[in-house]
């Protein structure tokens, strides 16, 4: 390989950082940041990920592979800063190879995987990492190891960049497949631009900051909203016997109230699946109200619960928690990516989760347990 050519495959490893530190943007919380070439290659304060590229694909982890020792050997160096880490990850596109010590690395608990490593035959290449490996207090290092997680065969730079980072859900939802390439190239320049303009040129994404600019770059390739599918379903399609839902409308003795919920249900789900028919890349996002549809009625239950006393009428009390729950998620009608969404798909949602048991209309049990 010419110097040119070594150079290249070099500079493509720190691409792939980028990559990898790109995605970990992508699904970060808010308030958050990400380091990159500090703390690990790539870090969120919590989680320290090294990441390892190859152009070759046969490439092994071996037992006497530098990316491993070196990785352990620089953790052991800033244990003082690690200490409090919950995770470290070896994130390489080398293979696992049949045999070593890293065979089966996620089974083994972190007594064998020390014992594994330390009877390792070192050589010249990784004598200095080996030897600050062995020099490190074994419980500290039991410790340690047990926080170590070996991402091996991950897709390489090519791969990465098509399959996660042009696939990935924040990227599809609000882009169209012809303006992802551009987009995301527009993302890159971003994450560079925060290393020229970083504090002690530290490199630093600030989440909050990251996000504002990505909705900044995605209103010029925006995808239209879907404009939300009708469905026309009812009771009479299926047996009502099939559903949780009515059986907890039954026990709280609320029988008039299941022909209407029945409607809503199958309506909302009906059109649930022409969303994701119609665009797959909205899967996410319908999750996402789903949980929110359920905090959300979790959250107005405790306050029915706290009116409760000894006197009351349970049953009674659960169905006025149900027609306030149906009442005030009629409202939420609000989709990312969907618009003109009718009121029966929140109700039906919060069916759903009643049919999934995430909620339990009935207030009794809750109520006694307190």
């Amino acid at each position: 390989m010419s110097s040119k050519s070594d150079a290249s495959t070099k500079i493509l490893g720190f691409k792939y950082q980028e990559m990898v530190a790109l995605k970990e943007c992508f699904e970060a919380k808010d308030g958050t940041k990400i380091y990159l070439e500090c703390l690990g290659d790539v870090s969120d304060g919590e989680t320290s990920t090294e990441v390892k590229h190859s152009i070759k694909d046969d490439k092994k982890l071996i037992d006497t592979h530098i990316d491993f020792w070196k990785t352990l050997s620089n953790i052991i160096t800033e244990y003082d800063t690690f200490r409090f880490y919950d995770k470290f990850i070896l994130h390489t596109t080398a293979e696992i190879k049949t045999g070593s010590i890293f065979e089966k690395w996620k089974e083994l608990n972190k007594t064998d995987k020390k014992k594994k490593i330390l009877a390792v035959t070192s050589n010249d290449t990784i004598k200095a990492y080996y030897n600050n490996v062995k020099a490190f207090d074994k419980k500290e290092l039991e410790n340690l190891l047990d926080k170590f997680e070996i991402k091996d065969k991950q897709l390489s730079a090519k791969e990465y960049y098509k399959d996660i980072l042009l696939e990935h859900p924040v990227v599809t939802n609000p882009i169209l497949p012809k303006d992802r390439e551009e987009f995301i190239c527009s993302i890159f320049g971003y994450l560079s631009f925060q290393l020229v303009t970083g504090k002690d040129y530290t490199w630093t994404i600030d989440i909050d900051s990251f996000k504002e600019n990505f909705r900044s770059c995605a209103k010029k390739y925006q995808i239209e909203d879907l404009s939300f599918p009708i469905s026309n379903a009812t009771k009479d399609s299926v047996s009502k016997n099939n559903f949780h839902f009515v059986k907890a409308l039954e026990d709280i003795g609320y029988d008039r109230k299941i022909g209407r919920s029945m409607d809503n249900y199958l309506r909302a789900n009906e059109s649930r699946i022409k969303m994701i028919e119609t665009r797959t890349s909205l899967y996410e996002n319908l999750d996402s109200f789903d949980d929110e549809i359920k905090d959300f009625t979790l959250e107005l239950k405790d306050s029915h619960i706290d009116q409760i006393t000894e006197q009351c009428d349970t049953n009674e009390k659960s169905k006025r928690f149900f027609d306030d729950s149906i009442i005030q998620v009629s409202s939420k009608t609000k989709i990312e990516g969907v618009t003109n969404t009718r009121s029966y798909y929140p109700k039906g949602r919060l069916l759903h989760n009643v049919e999934i048991k995430a909620i339990d209309i009935n207030l009794k049990s809750e109520y006694e347990s307190k």
